[in-house]
């Protein structure tokens, strides 16, 4: 009997020990998928992600791209202002020099400066506007402080 007791009593100990063992399993392999699943919607969101970086990084590529043939026209065509200016320039001195002493006194005295000028480049800039300097008037001894005014005013101490 004692052993038919030990046997039954081992017998519950050890389905006892496999049960726990089991809902552990399970427990550990719930938490498992969990994980994983959570691990997948992470995966999908630095997809998603990653596919709108690469996308806004075509997109600025493509831009940048725009940008620097733009600068590329800008360049060439100041370049070509610049050519335009200088052949004006140069047309406009021969255009003076080619003419006669009395005509250049002439026109200078009509007020065509310019004309006379030698070499210098012409002053485009406008002067700069003279500023006013204004200053606080300072009080001479004649003039004081202000006579009393009548009704509510702070109080003044003398000094």
């Amino acid at each position: 009997m004692l052993v038919l007791a030990c046997a039954a009593a081992g017998a519950g100990c050890n389905q006892f020990g496999p049960r726990q063992r089991l809902d552990e399993s399970r427990r550990t392999i719930q938490a498992l998928r969990s994980e994983n699943d959570r691990l997948q919607d992470q995966l999908l969101t630095l997809r998603n992600e990653n596919q709108d970086l690469s996308e806004r990084a075509v997109d600025d590529g493509r831009r940048i791209a725009a940008l620097a043939e733009s600068v590329g026209d800008y360049r060439s065509s100041i370049h070509a202002y610049q050519a335009e200016r200088d052949e004006l320039k140069n047309s406009y001195r021969e255009l003076r020099d080619s003419l006669p002493a009395a005509v250049r006194s002439a026109l200078a005295a009509d007020g065509d400066r310019r004309v006379v000028l030698d070499d210098r480049e012409p002053d485009d800039a406008p002067e700069p506007a003279r500023r006013d300097e204004r200053r606080k008037p300072i009080p001479t001894e004649h003039e004081g402080p202000p006579p009393p005014r009548d009704g509510w005013a702070p109080a003044r101490t003398a000094p």
